[in-house]
């Protein structure tokens, strides 16, 4: 999996230092594919290791900090040909300046929502990093706690999203297998020496002996623990998330600027993606990444789409009606109110198909033409004879009246009339603003719109996925930091929730 996991400290004489990390490498030498190998990965990375860690400014870390030294774990998963390296600190020195500055944002400035200290950070330049902030019982620190953090670094935004969930649930055990070694090893050293009464009584009496920082050496992690293998039961930790999430989903759209040159490549991917996909996506629903056949049009609308684009009927209705009835449109078309046209056999199919082509394919239940109304529960794009009965205006059926050329010409009314009697939210679906936007930019033809169409599509889709799989896996609380941090906010719900109605029901 194309991830770093590290743990860090906040060193109370040297601030935030990564202690300890672990790196995913893999060959795809094809020759030597039934050799076992001592490391898969390039024989620099071993060597560079020396000079990073020489290169570091030893002078100014303490005990606390160094951890593990210039020692190295090495495990190695000969089947795939995959090797998992811990380290001090990251192998390459690029991801080695990355993941300090990650260290840093994790432990001092992002705000961790709830007590369990969980929150995700980053951009495009930087990478991006899920954390997980926690304590350690040290009764040698400040507050008798030792801040802490275990990260989680990727250039695939989407991906680590993707994968919340699971890293979420293994990074809490982690922490809490950390914190009952922690716990253990301060209850008998508060029975041995309790440092609570200690340093109330020197606060007392107005003693510096024991308030002069710079005579107190931080205490490593095994100290904290009382383990003196806590480095190598981290490793294991992490090389198991690390295997288990390769296998946990699939990655499948390409990165551009690949920082993190260690891990499994695209060209790998690329020739194993026929075998693996296929059986991924159909046996875990976790690995679900929207892509184009999402968005596919329906098999209803097959000769249509051959003849005109989508964004191109749209433009043609939004021209003919208000801009608030467009509005409604769109609202109603994004957020599972059903659409209900009615009007001329070829005009009727026209709307149909632009409108459903607004939304994930699993979302659509669609039917053409019928001579009677069918609800909600059957289908929510539904095409009806102009003679059949209707529902009266509501706020659960959007109709989209069509007239034909020979009733306009004669009455003088308008081509398209809607009707809603709901009301649209005073803050609109994100997704909602932005098609409307796109659509009154002339400069944009019907080609690019679709292309742009398809682009935001998709970025939604993943998104309602990953709320979606978050509440199938028992998170059932409050999530709004995570859309935030997906870039959506509390006026998408009803975009997101409809949205998530095409996705399986128990999601993995």
């Amino acid at each position: 999996m194309n991830a770093v996991i590290a743990m860090c400290t906040f060193c109370e004489i040297h601030g935030p230092r990564v202690i300890f990390t672990t790196q995913t490498f893999r060959t795809f030498e094809e020759k030597e594919s039934n050799k076992k190998l001592k490391f898969y990965g390039p024989k620099e990375v071993m060597e560079q290791s020396y000079n990073f860690s020489m290169s570091d400014d030893a002078r100014v870390e303490c005990d606390g900090c160094r951890s593990i030294g210039n020692v190295k774990y090495l495990s190695n998963e000969h089947e795939s040909r995959t090797s998992f390296l811990s380290a001090r600190q990251p192998l390459t020195e690029d991801i080695k300046n990355l993941l300090g500055h990650a260290c840093i944002r994790s432990l001092s400035c992002e705000l961790h929502f709830g007590k369990d200290g969980i929150c995700y950070f980053g951009d495009e330049s930087r990478g991006h990093v899920l954390s997980h902030a926690f304590t350690l019982k040290d009764t040698q620190a400040r507050g008798i706690r030792r801040s802490c953090s275990l990260i989680v670094f990727m250039k695939d935004k989407q991906f680590l999203l993707n994968m919340w969930p699971f890293f979420v649930d293994n990074l809490k055990q982690i922490i809490r297998e950390l914190q009952d070694f922690a716990e253990r090893k301060y209850n008998t050293d508060e029975a041995e020496n309790p440092q609570r009464a200690a340093r109330l009584s020197s606060a007392s009496d107005g003693s510096s002996e024991n308030r002069n920082t710079s005579k107190v050496i931080p205490r490593s992690l095994c100290e904290i623990t009382n383990e003196k293998h806590v480095f190598v039961r981290i490793h294991m930790w992490f090389v198991w998330i690390l295997s288990a999430g390769a296998r946990h989903l699939v990655e499948i759209c390409p990165i551009s600027n690949d920082l993190l040159e260690s891990p499994l490549t695209y060209n790998y991917l690329a020739r194993d993606l026929q075998s693996k996909i296929g059986r991924t996506t159909e046996g875990s629903t976790s690995a679900f990444l929207i892509s184009y056949q999402d968005f596919k049009e329906s098999p209803e609308f097959t000769e249509i789409s051959k003849k005109k684009l989508a964004t191109s009927i749209l433009r043609n209705i939004k021209s003919y009606i208000s801009k608030e009835q467009f509005r409604q449109l769109l609202y109603s078309s994004l957020t599972g109110i059903q659409i209900l046209v009615r009007g001329p056999a070829d005009k009727t199919l026209e709307a149909l198909y632009a409108l459903s082509s607004l939304v994930p394919r699993a979302c659509r239940r669609i039917k053409i033409y019928n001579n009677e109304y069918t609800d909600i529960n059957d289908c929510n794009f539904l095409g009806i004879d102009s003679s059949a009965a209707v529902p009266v205006c509501c706020s659960n059926v959007c109709r989209l009246d069509i007239v034909s050329n020979d009733h306009r010409l004669a009455s003088d009314t308008k081509a398209y009339v809607v009707k809603w009697s709901g009301v649209l939210p005073n803050k609109l679906p994100t997704l909602v603003l932005k098609f409307e936007k796109y659509l009154d930019n002339d400069k944009l033809d019907d080609v690019v719109l679709k292309a742009q169409f398809m682009a935001l599509q998709e970025e939604w889709a993943n998104i309602a996925k990953i709320v979606h799989t978050m509440r199938g896996n028992g998170h059932r609380n409050d999530l709004t930091g995570l859309i935030v941090s997906l870039g959506a906010g509390l006026h998408d719900y009803s975009l997101l929730d409809s949205w998530s109605m095409g996705l399986p029901s128990n999601p993995a």
